[in-house]
C-alpha cells in the first residue's frame, strides 16, 4: 500500500485525475506569476543593490539576483577552472586510447596541476594532509580509527572556517573552494578506508595508492560533487568512448545554468529566501507557501547543474556515477528525498553508518538509533549551525513518523478494514490524506536547510498558525500534489515491472 497500485490507479476517474493535475499546475503557475509580479518591488526595497543584468536585450533592462552564494561561487569556480575540465577530457581521452591502465595517473596529474597553479601553499598542504591521512589509517583494521580521524578533520575544518588570518591570506574565493573540497574529500577518504577494511584478500589489488589518489583527486567531482563511493570508482570499466553522450551531458548542465541565470533576472527567489519582508508582499499566506516550493525547485536546479557536470565526466571515464537528482515535484515521501535527490550521499550514509548499526531484522529501537546517529553525522558534516540542527531534527522526526505510518498501513487489520469499508480507491484516498500530513512538514523542513532559520520559521508559522481555513487549503493542494506524484511514479514504475516479469 506504500505505492498506488496500478489497479487502483485505473479505477480513478479521468475527471478526478484532471482535478489533481489541474490544482497542481494552477497553483504552481499562479504562484510563479505572483512572484514575477513582485520583481520591481523587490529590486526597489532590497537591502542591497543587485548587479546589472546581461548586456543582451531584454536582460539588459533588468538586474540579476546574485543572493545565492553557492551559485555565485560555482560560477566563479567554472570561470577559473574551465580549462582544466577541458584538459581532463583531452588527457584522459588520449590515455584511454594509448595507455588505458594509467587512467588514475591521468586523474592525479590533471588535478595536481589545477590545484598547484591556483591554490596557496597553505591550502595545498591541508588538502594533501587530509587525503594522505585516510590512506595511512586505511592500513589498519580499525573502523573506530577512521571515524576518530573524521571527527578530527571535521573539527579542523570548522576551525579553519573561522580563521580570519587564513581567510585574508587566500581570499574568499579560495576559502570557499578549500572548505567545500575538504568536506567532500573527507567523505571520499572515509569511503576508501572503510571499503578497504571490508575487502576480501583477493580484492586488495584494487586498493593501491595510485588507485586511491586517482579516486581522491578526480577533478570533475572534486569540489562540486557528486560523491562517488569508492566501490563504484574501483568497478569502472574500459568501454567505448561516447563523445556524443558526453557532450550532451555537459550541454545539459550548460543549458540549465543558462535557464537559471535567465530566470534570476525576473524571479528573485534567492533573495526572498534571505529576506522574509519580500515574502510578506505576497497576496496571502496561502500564496506564500509557493515561495517555499520554488526555493526548493531552484535548489534542485543548482544540483542538476553541478552534479550533472560531474556525472557527465564520470560516465565518460567509465565510472558508474550516481543518478542525477530527482525533481522535488516528484518526491512526496521524505525517504525518497534522501534516496533519489543525492544518491551518492545516501549510499555513503546507508552503507557506512546506518547499515553498520542495524539490519533488516533489527529492532525498531536499533533502527531509530541508527537513523539518529546518521543525522548527527549529517549535522556535524554540514557545519554545526542552528538551522542545520533544526533541519536535521525535522528530518529525523519526519523519517521516523514515515516509518511508523508505513508500518501501520502495512498491518493486515488496517488493510482489511479500509478495503471493506472504503474499497480499493477509497483506501488509496485515505492513504494519501494521511500521508499528506507527513508531506507538509517534510517539505517545509527543507526550507531551513536551503534558506536558513528565518525563512524556515516564517513559512512553518504560516502553515500551522494562520488559521484552520489556510491549513485546509494547504492540505487540499498538498493532497493533490501527493496524488499527482503517486500517479507519475506508478506510471514510471510500470515499464520496469513489466520488463522484470
Amino acid at each position: 500500500m506504500s505505492r498506488l497500485h496500478p489497479a487502483n490507479r485505473s479505477l480513478l476517474s479521468q475527471c478526478e485525475i484532471l482535478v489533481y493535475f489541474g490544482v497542481y499546475i494552477a497553483y504552481i503557475v499562479v504562484g510563479l506569476y505572483k512572484i514575477y509580479g513582485l520583481r520591481d518591488r523587490i529590486v526597489g526595497e532590497s537591502k542591497f543593490q543587485f548587479p546589472e543584468g546581461w548586456s543582451l536585450y531584454p536582460f539588459s533592462q533588468r538586474r540579476r539576483d546574485d543572493s545565492n552564494d553557492e551559485l555565485e561561487n560555482f560560477g566563479d569556480f567554472i570561470a577559473r577552472f574551465w580549462p582544466y575540465y577541458l584538459l581532463h577530457a583531452l588527457v584522459l581521452g588520449v590515455i584511454r586510447w594509448r595507455w588505458p591502465r594509467h587512467q588514475c595517473q591521468g586523474f592525479v596529474g590533471v588535478c595536481a596541476l589545477a590545484l598547484g597553479l591556483n591554490l596557496d601553499w597553505t591550502s595545498s598542504v591541508v588538502l594533501a594532509s587530509l587525503i594522505g591521512s585516510y590512506y595511512v589509517v586505511s592500513s589498519s583494521s580499525s573502523k573506530k580509527m577512521v571515524w576518530l580521524l573524521s571527527a578530527g578533520w571535521i573539527l579542523i575544518i570548522n576551525v579553519i572556517q573561522k580563521n580570519a588570518w587564513w581567510t585574508n591570506r587566500v581570499g574568499y574565493s579560495e576559502y570557499v573552494l578549500v572548505i567545500v573540497t575538504l568536506s567532500w574529500s573527507l567523505l571520499r577518504g572515509c569511503s576508501f578506508a572503510l571499503s578497504r577494511m571490508r575487502a576480501k584478500k583477493e580484492e586488495l589489488a584494487k586498493y593501491t595508492l595510485s588507485q586511491y589518489l586517482g579516486y581522491a583527486m578526480y577533478f570533475p567531482c572534486l569540489t562540486y560533487g557528486p560523491i562517488i563511493g569508492y566501490q563504484r570508482f574501483a568497478a569502472r570499466q574500459e568501454k567505448r568512448e561516447d563523445w556524443l553522450g558526453f557532450a550532451v551531458g555537459v550541454l545539459r548542465s550548460v543549458i540549465w545554468w543558462l535557464v537559471m541565470q535567465c530566470a534570476l533576472h525576473y524571479f528573485y527567489i534567492h533573495y526572498m529566501s534571505r529576506d522574509v519582508r519580500m515574502v510578506e508582499l505576497m497576496d496571502s499566506v496561502f500564496w506564500q507557501h509557493s515561495v517555499g516550493y520554488f526555493i526548493g525547485q531552484f535548489f534542485f536546479l543548482y544540483y542538476v547543474i553541478t552534479y550533472g557536470l560531474g556525472i557527465a565526466f564520470a560516465q565518460q571515464d567509465g565510472i558508474e556515477a550516481p543518478k542525477r537528482p530527482r525533481c522535488i515535484g516528484r518526491i512526496h515521501f521524505y525517504s525518497d528525498m534522501w534516496k533519489y535527490f543525492d544518491e551518492g550521499l545516501y549510499e555513503f550514509l546507508f552503507q557506512h553508518i546506518y547499515a553498520e548499526m542495524c539490519g533488516k531484522k533489527s529492532s525498531v529501537a536499533s533502527k531509530f538509533g541508527a537513523t539518529a546517529l546518521t543525522f548527527a553525522f549529517v549535522f556535524v558534516w554540514h557545519g554545526c549551525y542552528t538551522y542545520v540542527l533544526i533541519w536535521s531534527i525535522l528530518n529525523f522526526l519526519c523519517l521516523a513518523a514515515e516509518k511508523l505510518f508505513k508500518a501501520v498501513i502495512s498491518m493486515p487489520e488496517y488493510q482489511r478494514w479500509t478495503l471493506r469499508y472504503l474499497g480499493p480507491v477509497g483506501a488509496q484516498r485515505l492513504y494519501a490524506m494521511l500521508a499528506t500530513q507527513l508531506f507538509i512538514p517534510a517539505a517545509f523542513s527543507n526550507v531551513y536547510f536551503i534558506g536558513g532559520r528565518e525563512i524556515g520559521d516564517f513559512l512553518m508559522r504560516g502553515a500551522y498558525l494562520s488559521g484552520v481555513g489556510n491549513y485546509l487549503a494547504l492540505c487540499f493542494c498538498s493532497y493533490c500534489f501527493f496524488q499527482c506524484s503517486e500517479l507519475l511514479l506508478s506510471k514510471s514504475d510500470a515499464p520496469t515491472k513489466a520488463k522484470t516479469n
